[in-house]
């Protein structure tokens, strides 16, 4: 990945878990990396969203806490992102949006 290491590090830990076995955890957005995305929204509570969080703060979009929740920082983080990025502001974390926080 282009990023930091920080950012290198949210895109190995969105791997590991998300990947069956089989495919090694290499912090390359590829194919198989946008395969295993899943839309996380408003609401949602664990791994995902504090992948989700974490990525947000790197790109300079403060979700609040990284707290795992995903509540109105969250939401208004990720609205920004997108709106920033050209990208559907639906306040959802789709394969569009966590491409382009893992691009860097």
């Amino acid at each position: 990945m282009k990023g930091n290491w920080l950012t290198d590090h949210i895109l190995t830990t969105f791997q590991t878990i998300s990947y069956s076995t089989g495919h090694n955890v290499d912090s390359i957005p590829g194919p198989k990396t946008r395969a295993a995305i899943v839309t996380v929204k408003k609401g949602a509570k664990g791994n995902l969203t504090w992948i989700l969080q974490g990525a947000l703060f790197t790109e300079g979009y403060s979700p609040g806490s990284l707290d795992s929740i995903f509540g109105k920082g969250t939401e208004t983080a990720l609205a920004n992102f997108q709106k920033a990025r050209d990208i559907s502001v639906d306040r959802k974390a789709d394969k569009a949006t966590f491409t382009e926080l893992f691009a860097g």
